[in-house]
């Protein structure tokens, strides 16, 4: 059996040479070997299952019949689609693949049956196999993320996490967790990074868990002095709520860690975008870019859909950059999970960006800004600042 095309349905290419005509006419067994380039027995034996073709060969059959590859499949019944269907549909073997993205098979084989990353990417593989496979990088950020193996990870961190969270609701206790922990070892190893970086994510959430406990007993001890009905009533309610979502809140933070994570974008394309986070433009030079370019910062963030980049009308020695509203908007909302991510990257604290409408440029920016760190902060703007 052919790797990686287990889920073929011969059954449909049956259906597809009885009812669809190709130049006017229904194909025969023999001109659909003629077109495919291969045997009469050949097509016959894929038709009643006993022999599964390749995925370039499946690629060729939806070409003859103009329909999708995923409809020679049988369809994954409430559930997205795997790397290893998007593979499929693009007419790649594994190997074909892992050798186009630059990775080893075993590499690779972690990526379709794990949904495990190498632990030494620079945040570009996932966007190289979106551009072999010719596909948004959000449907391949989506594929790991539904994973059956990422579902297992998920239900593992949350029960650990769970176990560090119940130390979080003891009173007058200190709720941090230290690197060496052996059940933060265990979260980080499921994570595949480093213990103190997961000993920074995890504390910035058991931050958040300890104030849901908080604003939880606040609301019992409310309750109690509540002087009418109706009030009573409402807090009833909020400790209700408020239950659930501590109930939820391990295997939240489980899910947002490993989509986090795995999405990220490198230490160089954060710094980038820190820099460009202000309410204007920026306006810089052909050789920061062609620098940027080389290291791959450009890619990752124009696959995101963050920037866009500009030449300057009538020169072709400086770029302006706009940063793109709704990666604003995401940069800004994932600002402290980034900060537990890369420490050593200062966020200033972010102007309000009031209007999408392009403004004046600011200085040029240099290549130190990008590549090393941002530089200091011009003086702050009558636009009043974020209340993080």
């Amino acid at each position: 059996m052919a790797r990686g095309t287990a889920r073929f349905d011969a059954g449909i290419l049956r259906k597809l040479r009885a009812s669809r005509k190709v130049d006017g006419r229904h194909l025969s067994a023999a001109e659909l070997a003629r077109l495919l380039k291969t045997s009469k027995a050949r097509v016959l034996a894929y038709e009643q299952g006993t022999s599964v073709p390749e995925p370039k060969r499946v690629a060729q059959m939806a070409q003859v019949f103009n329909v999708h590859a995923r409809e020679l499949y049988q369809a994954r019944t409430g559930k997205a689609d795997q790397i290893k269907d998007l593979r499929c549909y693009a007419g790649l073997t594994a190997a074909e693949l892992a050798t186009a993205i630059g990775v080893s098979r075993s590499t690779y084989r972690d990526v379709e049956r794990l949904a495990i990353l190498p632990a030494r990417d620079d945040g570009t593989l996932p966007l190289k196999i979106a551009e072999e496979l010719g596909l948004p990088l959000a449907m391949i950020h989506r594929a790991l993320d539904r994973h059956p193996a990422a579902d297992e990870r998920r239900t593992v961190i949350a029960g650990l996490l769970t176990e560090l969270f119940q130390r979080a609701e003891v009173q007058h206790h200190l709720a941090r967790v230290e690197p060496d922990d052996k059940t933060l070892l265990k979260i980080a190893d499921q994570l595949r990074r480093p213990a103190p970086m997961v000993s920074r994510l995890v504390n910035y959430d058991l931050g958040r868990y300890r104030d849901l406990v908080r604003r939880h007993a606040v609301a019992q001890v409310n309750v109690a002095y509540a002087q009418t009905p109706r009030a009573a009533q409402q807090l009833s309610r909020e400790i209700d709520d408020l239950a659930k979502e501590i109930k939820r809140r391990p295997f939240a933070v489980a899910s947002t860690q490993l989509k986090f994570l795995s999405e990220a974008m490198t230490s160089h394309q954060w710094r980038t975008v820190v820099t460009l986070m202000v309410p204007h433009p920026v306006q810089f030079s052909i050789e920061v870019f062609n620098a940027l370019q080389n290291d791959q910062v450009w890619d990752g963030l124009h696959a995101r859909g963050f920037i866009e980049l500009d030449l300057e009308p009538g020169t072709s020695d400086s770029i302006t950059v706009h940063l793109h509203p709704l990666a604003w908007e995401s940069c800004a909302a994932q600002r402290r999970l980034y900060e537990c991510l890369y420490p050593r990257i200062p966020v200033p604290r972010l102007p309000v960006r009031r209007t999408h409408e392009r403004r004046p440029h600011r200085k040029d920016a240099t290549a130190a800004d990008f590549l090393t760190g941002p530089r200091e902060q011009e003086k702050p703007s009558r636009t009043p600042p974020l209340d993080w």
